[in-house]
């Protein structure tokens, strides 16, 4: 089942907020900010991403392929993670659905979670230091 079109929309309305900010001249931007911000475009407009994406949706087999040997799936899909990006399938025991696809991007103390559910889509939270 590919990317729903209401699931391509919202990663849409994401990926136009994400270059609207690297866009924005009225403040000076950070360069930290300024790289997660090109770092979550770059792996929302890469296609293979977005179609291993809609192949996660399908298949148990690719996830468990990607739980156990992650690297060798992203090689042979042609996907190069951004530097300071991993990845990880993150169960959700008894979840509906039952696995995620988590891009984790660490840049100093700042790490964000890249999160594709299959049921809901895309969604990107910051984890504070402390936690």
């Amino acid at each position: 089942m590919p990317i729903s079109a209401l699931q391509r929309d919202h990663l849409e309305n994401a990926l136009q907020g994400h270059e609207a900010a690297l866009r924005h001249n009225d403040e000076p931007s950070s360069p930290l900010r300024a790289r997660v911000h090109a770092t979550l475009v770059q792996l929302g407009r890469d296609e293979n991403v977005l179609t291993l994406l809609s192949d996660f949706m399908d298949s148990p087999a690719l996830v468990d392929e990607l739980r156990t040997n992650g690297a060798a799936v992203l090689r042979d899909r042609g996907i190069s993670l951004p530097e300071d990006v991993t990845m990880q399938v993150v169960d959700r025991y008894g979840g509906d659905p039952p696995a995620i696809l988590r891009f984790v991007l660490v840049m100093r103390s700042l790490t964000l979670f890249a999160d594709w559910d299959p049921r809901t889509g895309v969604s990107v939270r910051a984890r504070a230091p402390f936690e």
